[in-house]
């Protein structure tokens, strides 16, 4: 009977688990004009409520390619990302939390510039590779100036925008729907444009996440079927 109890707790507790795997995500920190405080450290987690995740990868300058991302679990993935902007900038209200280690003031220290880099687009990246059949992208943005809004992001093809006026860290410092934009049930390769600044509003972002939403099992099913294969190995054993 202990060796039953054994197994018994073992696929309940696999079942379980199963069903509480958080989902892989992958997140970029455009480093920018970050004054050597931008970078997140591997082991850090950050991000929009709902969003956090570690393994944040830092790139810097205006424009450039990186290849083979790592998720949020520190493997290496396929997806790999190139950005186009006409110079780094960053808030310089997020440097004393950034060099106190704080990594959400380090994702807003540096940001990609929104300079006219010609065709009335300010800021561009792509994400090519990615594995996740279906996926939810979290855009960030900062400033180093108050007033105005963040410009129309496109995204694959559709447009989308952030709510409220703009400000720097140190007078907002959290992610909410005036600094950061979540878009769902998106697929196939990542295609951002961000349009050039207007006066106050502008278009300057200083990261990014690619969060898997392919469908997985619930939980409740997961359970079914370690129970089901409880019941199956205690049927054999009697």
């Amino acid at each position: 009977m202990k060796t039953l109890n054994k197994y018994s707790s073992a696929l309940l507790g696999a079942a379980a688990s199963i069903g509480m795997v958080q989902a892989a995500s992958i997140s970029v920190n455009f480093i920018g004009g970050d004054g050597g405080n931008g970078t997140i450290d591997s082991a850090a987690s950050t991000g929009r409520s709902g969003f956090e995740a570690t393994n944040w990868n830092n790139v810097g300058s205006e424009l450039g390619t990186q290849n083979d991302l790592t998720d949020s679990a520190g493997l290496t993935t396929t997806a790999d990302v190139t950005w186009n902007s006409t110079n780094v900038w960053g808030d310089g209200t997020a440097n004393t939390d950034a060099a106190g280690g704080d990594p959400a003031a380090q994702l807003i220290r540096g940001y990609l510039d929104d300079g006219d880099t010609g065709g009335g687009t300010g800021v561009t990246f792509d994400v090519t590779n990615i594995t996740y059949a279906q996926y939810s992208v979290v855009l960030y943005f900062s400033t180093d100036t108050e007033g105005g809004s963040y410009r129309t992001a496109t995204v694959n093809g559709n447009t989308y925008d952030t709510t409220g006026t703009k400000s720097v860290w140190s007078n907002n410092p959290t992610f909410d729907d005036t600094n950061t934009m979540v878009i769902t049930n998106l697929s196939g390769d990542l295609d951002v444009d961000l349009l050039t600044r207007n006066g106050g509003d502008r278009a300057s972002i200083s990261g990014f996440q690619i969060i898997d939403t392919t469908a997985i099992p619930e939980p409740s099913s997961t359970a079914l079927l370690g129970l089901g294969a409880v019941a199956f190995i205690l049927r054999r054993r009697k």
